[in-house]
């Protein structure tokens, strides 16, 4: 009978993930500018309007084998690094690329332009299988452990979980056309890696936050068990003490933060930073770059739309927490695989380049967690 593979646990899984982000590092220094992404689409078309430079679409190749290699996984098209994407390839002297410990920073700069990832959530590669538990554990009271000369000790045991990562199919395409493809003018390995990020960032930022759960994972305001404050019966204008008993909510459960962290949509950033703390006063709800000394991600993806009794559609979300408490894990490497597709616009000159991953994202601990959904910004 053939063995049931092991498991590995979190801690393992965060090893392994750094152990490749350090190579992929390596890699792309290796390479360097050979890493073209115009080259490479440019090779996955049919007719190329000129020579390919060959050293460059090999770079691309071999770097796709090695990540193959590495994890097994067999991509559609070509496996390419998140890193690839998100750095100068030029500039090989950041020490930060090459650390093999995963760091919040590290993490952070696979998609900083994420709210969540670049916020510090917790990033796993190389899963396998149909999902990955994490095992959670209740918090216990410290005051437990303390009792009265010649009292019983307590018998409190701890209440275990599990919080399960599913991959769901991330997809994000780009148009460009063949004309701008071999416009030797435009940086096109800038201009896709940028919207290539973009995309990306916007999907699992949906998903991490307000997924559906189905097509998607199930996003925090989703989840059953995030504490969910109330701003009023038919909602209300954010204010100073709604900040104020958010941060409450938050402390008393999830205790001191590794990347602690607001999320909130463009709207109500703008609210908060019109709103006077004090009728007449001098200070605003949001000033400057953090508020109550928590980093602020504004991101769109926050939703504007929810409804509160008779305030239907018009209000918004606040979310504090531990973005660190927030899985995102690759099945396969911390990249995309890329494919082109120059048939289905072929008669109007244009390419499409398709970026795939599959990906689960889910709350460690969702106590780490509170959020309004009914604040009024109109």
């Amino acid at each position: 009978m053939e063995a049931t593979p092991i498991r590995p646990t979190l801690r393992e899984l965060q090893r392994r993930t750094a152990d490749e982000l350090g190579l992929q590092a390596q890699s792309l220094q290796r390479y360097g500018s050979k890493l073209d992404l115009r080259e490479l689409v440019l090779s996955k078309t049919r007719h190329p309007l000129r020579p390919l430079d060959e050293r460059k679409v090999s770079a691309w190749s071999e770097l796709s084998e090695s990540l193959r290699q590495r994890g097994g996984n067999v991509p559609s098209g070509t496996w390419v690094p998140l890193k690839a994407l998100t750095r100068d390839l030029t500039t090989s002297n950041s020490s930060s690329l090459t650390t093999a410990r995963l760091d919040r920073e590290n993490a952070a700069s696979l998609l900083p332009s994420s709210a969540v990832i670049g916020g510090g959530a917790t990033v796993l590669s190389g899963l396998t299988g149909s999902s990955y538990g994490i095992t959670t554990t209740t918090p216990l009271d410290p005051a437990d452990g303390w009792i009265a000369e010649g009292d019983p000790a307590p018998q409190r045991e701890p209440t275990f979980g599990e919080s399960r990562l599913t991959p769901k199919s991330l997809i994000v395409t780009v148009t460009l056309s063949r004309r701008l493809l071999h416009d030797a003018a435009v940086d096109v390995n800038a201009l896709l890696s940028r919207e290539l990020v973009t995309r990306l960032s916007h999907a699992i930022d949906l998903a991490a936050i307000n997924g559906n759960g189905t097509t998607q994972p199930l996003g925090l305001l989703g989840n059953a068990d995030l504490d969910v404050l109330e701003a009023g019966a038919n909602g209300a204008a954010p204010t100073w003490g709604h900040l104020v008993d958010l941060e409450h909510s938050v402390a008393t459960r999830a205790g001191q933060m590794a990347a602690p962290a607001f999320l909130m949509s463009p709207a109500l950033a703008k609210k908060l930073r019109t709103t006077q703390r004090v009728s007449g006063g001098d200070l605003f709800l949001f000033e400057g770059r953090d508020l109550l000394g928590y980093p602020v991600r504004v991101t769109p993806n926050v939703p504007d739309n929810l409804t509160k009794g008779t305030s239907s559609g018009v209000c918004s979300a606040l979310v504090l927490g531990d973005l660190a408490e927030i899985a995102v894990g690759f099945w396969g490497p911390a990249a995309i695989d890329l494919l082109v597709d120059d048939i289905t616009g072929a008669k109007d000159g244009r390419v499409r380049i398709i970026a795939r991953a599959d990906v689960g994202i889910a709350p460690i601990r969702v106590g780490a967690f509170a959020a309004f959904k009914d604040l009024l910004t109109a």
